[in-house]
């Protein structure tokens, strides 16, 4: 039991409590990573520095929860929003609908998720492991294309390159959009999703 205890830890396993992801993330959004410190996180949490190092063994694995948290969350619910059509035209607009109610959700989160990018991608096995679940959301989407392309729905685009393009619309949102706007979500990701079909639908 104590082996496996510390694997866990080594391996960056162990959960996070969800108040002190929740007060990393704010610090993370608003100081950037390399600015903050744990002291200023502590504080957020509302505990003493040397009670959060009984949570965390460093900064990286707050970096690490948010992270996996996110994307876990993400794929999850990118998949079943697309579940629901046949349609590649429609699975694309669901994919950015998603996107964009994780924008207006979890702001802080995802400024932190886009902003720390290179961070993310440091040496480590547990790093290398979320490269490969946010590689595998790029996927989703690609794959989207790929079967647009494949039915002739879509014009011949490489994927890979397309759905760059396509998530990045969403993606910057975490700078402009405001959820008390005049514009929800779903209202903004059915503007995308007219932009990118225009430009990708075979006609």
């Amino acid at each position: 039991m104590a082996s496996n205890t510390r694997r866990a830890d080594i391996d960056g396993e162990m959960r996070v409590r969800a108040d002190i992801v929740a007060a990393a993330t704010m610090v993370f959004s608003a100081r950037g990573y390399h600015a903050a410190s744990m002291t200023e996180i502590a504080d957020e949490v509302g505990i003493r520095k040397p009670s959060l190092y009984h949570h965390v063994r460093k900064k990286e694995d707050l970096l690490f929860a948010i992270h996996e948290q996110l994307i876990d969350e993400l794929t999850a619910e990118t998949n079943r929003a697309i579940a629901e059509f046949d349609d590649p035209s429609e699975q694309l607009v669901a994919s950015l609908r998603v996107a964009l109610r994780f924008v207006s959700r979890h702001k802080d989160a995802v400024t932190v998720f886009l902003q720390e990018n290179r961070v993310v991608r440091g040496p480590g096995e547990r790093w290398r492991e979320l490269v490969a679940k946010r590689d595998a959301y790029e996927h989703v989407v690609q794959d989207i294309i790929r079967v647009g392309v494949a039915s002739g729905n879509f014009i011949d685009v490489p994927p890979a390159i397309a759905s760059k393009a396509i998530l990045a619309m969403a993606n910057w949102g975490y700078t402009w959009f405001d959820p008390d706007g005049p514009l929800s979500a779903d209202d903004v990701a059915d503007i995308f999703g007219r932009i990118a079909l225009q430009g990708i639908e075979a006609h």
